[in-house]
């Protein structure tokens, strides 16, 4: 299984259309969305639209009765599908009953999920996907690699050519010519057909309503053209109230699309009816006589309480959180995800609709950057999730061995003392055990200063120069040498009882020498230290826990870190960790630099990854390499002299790959541009 999704990642790199069409998707829709939230307060929507969600999931069971209801009142026939099979029946059903030959589809996920198109087809019914890039997955018989953006994976000479294949003549590569031809070419589905079928974006509890976001107009067609409408809904999407549902389309459209509202937004309730006549309520005007119904559980139900996955149930499926993922960016959807629900998000969808076991396969394909988190507009924790679903896992049997032998801190000091140079030099930089002082004095304020493995044993100098930084400034610097590994890497393989161990050591080197502050040199350590320990043991000493940068903008003026700045150069391309984001929102660090006098060239955004991300980069060094790229020719186009960042980690990346390329860039930890 392994080697099979090896050679599907190496196909995947290779595919000069995936890679292309994924580049230009990507830049595309960051602009589109930074374009979109300039005129609202984002971190406040984003809370709001959480508070609703949240409030939505815990009272779900009332909502979707109240739903059913008032959905009943309004005219239309409601059914709770428990799973896929009852789901595809009672759709089948309707259309059998009514003889139905044609049916015209706007974009529906669940129907994807139920798999309805094979089930229909081998039924004799003629179903027609009229979402343009649905349509064209379904004429090349391809599967969607995005939530909302289902032919993503395409670039438009593709598409051309599937379309031209399709229709027997020749379809110019132009999104303005391939857009009128599938326009012309649905026209008459939409007149002929029996049936609409349609997904909806939300459910309105109050009044029954279902709301449907959509750009192209195929939607209305579907659902107002055709005698009968089915609806598919999955449970989880019903809220209370209009004005909830206008906040959730607020910042759904942004996400998805980088618009601040869609062509079409549809608020449906019950079929169409008029009381024009003696004002007498008739059902069936101009639009559909019957609206069905059809809410999927599919095990949804059984994660609304105490389950770690129910806030996965949070999702609006807008599919932001894949367009700043570096894995997705890279593979794109078919192969990072589930079978049907792609990105981080889809193996959190597969192991609520099918099981945790069925996510497994590409969990490990997660580098665990978090960057869905911080993008994701309900700020689902993906990431943490995922980690969750890693740990349940496992890891394999030689990364279990190996797991054991690296996590024993006398196994790597004799290791790093007694092996060949040559030989360790080709995985790190190694430079030995770090010189720890004989003594540790107990006068002053005391600075724990937590190493971690690649500055333990690689980059002696970042520790010394945070250490004499510290000390310079008056502070009482410790550096234990009984503190290990901060247990990362072994998390992120799935053996939290190896991280678990290790933190335990930690946490007791921490009681033994009561600091006032652990200062930490890496995001990811700064993280395990903060976040894990503190869910691990429940002890609270997050508040005593610093990363060094953000230690010194909190403690120290300007004024006083200037004297000791390195003065070699003053242009800087800074390198914003993934993990950094929790420690130092709104880019605190360039802001910093630059006020210590330094020429800062800031990143183009989207802000890319280096590709490290610890063992994933060891894991599947194709990938790694592949992501790494895009940072290479940001830092190469910036013209700068020295690359900076805040991890050891991220370091190693740029230093074994920059060097390559350019060795008169120096790469820096900003602990190490004080002298």
């Amino acid at each position: 299984m392994f080697f099979r999704k090896k050679e599907e990642i190496r196909k995947a790199l290779a595919n000069e259309n995936l890679q292309k069409a994924l580049e230009r998707a990507v830049s595309k829709f960051y602009q589109n969305f930074k374009n979109s939230i300039e005129d609202v307060n984002w971190t406040e929507l984003k809370k709001r639209a959480r508070e609703i969600k949240r409030k939505s999931i815990d009272n779900l069971p009332e909502l979707l009765i109240k739903f059913a209801q008032e959905a009943y009142k309004a005219g239309a026939k409601v059914y709770i599908a428990e799973n896929s099979k009852q789901a595809i029946k009672l759709v089948y059903e309707i259309i059998k009953e009514r003889n139905a030959k044609l049916v015209v589809k706007s974009k529906s996920m669940v129907s994807e999920e139920i798999g309805l198109n094979k089930y229909l087809k081998k039924k004799g019914i003629d179903v027609i996907e009229t979402d343009l890039g649905e349509w064209i997955i379904q004429i090349s018989e391809d599967r969607p690699s995005h939530l909302t953006a289902p032919v993503l994976h395409r670039t438009k000479e593709e598409i051309a050519d599937i379309i031209s294949n399709y229709l027997n003549r020749p379809v110019p590569p132009e999104p303005e010519k391939i857009t009128e031809v599938v326009r012309t070419e649905m026209r008459e589905y939409f007149i002929k057909a029996d049936i609409g079928i349609s997904g909806a974006n939300l459910g309105i509890a109050e009044s029954g309503t279902l709301v449907i976001v959509s750009n192209e107009g195929n939607v209305r067609l579907a659902t107002s053209l055709p005698p009968v409408h089915i609806a598919l809904i999955s449970c989880e999407k019903i809220v209370e109230t209009i004005e909830e549902a206008s906040t959730l389309i607020k910042v759904l459209t942004r996400s998805s699309t980088g618009q601040k509202i869609t062509s079409y937004v549809s608020f449906i309730t019950g079929p169409s009816r008029t009381a024009d006549i003696e004002k007498k309520l008739i059902f069936g005007a101009h639009g559909p006589k019957e609206l069905h119904i059809i809410i999927l559980d599919n095990k949804r139900l059984d994660h609304i309480k105490d389950s770690p996955l129910k806030e996965a149930l949070y999702c609006l499926k807008c599919g932001a959180c894949m367009m700043v993922c570096p894995v997705y960016q890279v593979v794109g959807g078919h192969i990072f995800g589930g079978p049907i629900y792609p990105g981080g998000i889809g193996l959190l969808m597969t192991a609520i609709t099918l099981s945790e076991k069925a996510s497994f396969p590409n969990i490990d394909l997660c580098s665990d950057c978090r960057k869905c988190e911080d993008f994701c507009p309900l700020n689902i924790p993906i990431g943490e999730l995922i980690l969750e679903l890693k740990t349940k896992k496992g890891a394999d049997l030689i990364e279990k061995i190996g797991s054991n032998f690296f996590s024993q801190k006398k196994i790597l000091d004799v290791l790093v003392k007694f092996a060949p140079k040559n030989f360790m030099n080709k995985l790190f930089p190694i430079r030995g055990e770090f010189p720890f002082p004989k003594r540790i004095s107990v006068k002053g304020k005391k600075i724990y200063l937590f190493l971690g493995c690649l500055v333990r044993y690689a980059y002696h100098d970042i520790g010394k120069k945070a250490a004499k930084i510290l000390s310079s400034l008056g502070w009482n610097v410790i550096i234990p040498e009984e503190q290990v590994c901060c247990g990362a890497p072994f998390l992120h393989l799935g053996e939290e009882k190896i991280s678990r161990k290790l933190a335990l050591k930690n946490l007791k080197s921490f009681e033994r020498h009561k600091p006032d502050f652990i200062i930490t040199l890496c995001p990811t350590g700064n993280w395990m230290l903060k976040e894990k320990y503190e869910s691990f043991f429940k002890r609270d000493i997050g508040f005593k826990i610093l990363d060094f940068n953000e230690f010194l903008i909190k403690f120290h003026s300007k004024k006083d870190l200037k004297k000791y700045i390195y003065k070699e150069s003053q242009k800087i391309f800074y390198h914003y960790p993934c993990h950094y984001s929790s420690i130092s929102p709104n880019r605190a660090s360039l802001k910093f630099l630059k006020e210590l006098g330094f020429e800062v060239m800031e990143e183009e955004e989207p802000i890319t990854c280096c590709g490290f991300s610890g063992v994933f980069s060891f894991k599947y060094p194709e990938i790694s390499r592949k992501i790494w790229e895009k940072k290479k020719n940001k830092i190469l186009s910036s013209k700068s002299d020295i690359v900076v960042t805040n991890c050891p980690g991220c370091i190693f990346q740029i230093e074994r790959n920059l060097k390559k390329t350019n060795p008169n860039i120096k790469i820096f930890h900003l602990s190490q541009l004080f002298s």
